[in-house]
């Protein structure tokens, strides 16, 4: 079985412009599901593509100036809603065509 690519603090900080201690708070804080990887005596955090997605919808909610709970909040109920989204438009488009 073929594993997710995963990045590091480094890389992801880059790619969505949050400086690694703040990356660090916010997951340390809110989002635990961020998988951490022991290397000898020190935790890694790895982080997925879909991980980054997340992030970056929080970082946009906090650059429109949301709270960081709010923008969390909003985030993964934003994740939630296009997942549904996608599944209901395949429903809905069938159904508007036999209306």
């Amino acid at each position: 079985m073929e594993r997710d690519r995963t990045y590091s603090i480094g890389k992801v900080a880059n790619l969505v412009g949050v400086p690694k201690y703040k990356l660090r708070h916010w997951c340390d804080r809110y989002l635990p599901e961020i998988e951490k990887i022991d290397i000898e005596d020190m935790q890694h955090r790895r982080f997925t593509d879909r991980d980054i997605e997340l992030i970056k919808k929080i970082k946009a909610y906090r650059d429109r100036g949301f709270t960081l709970e709010a923008a969390i909040e909003n985030a993964r109920n934003n994740s939630t809603a296009e997942g549904h989204e996608a599944n209901s438009a395949t429903t809905n488009s069938t159904e508007r065509k036999e209306v």
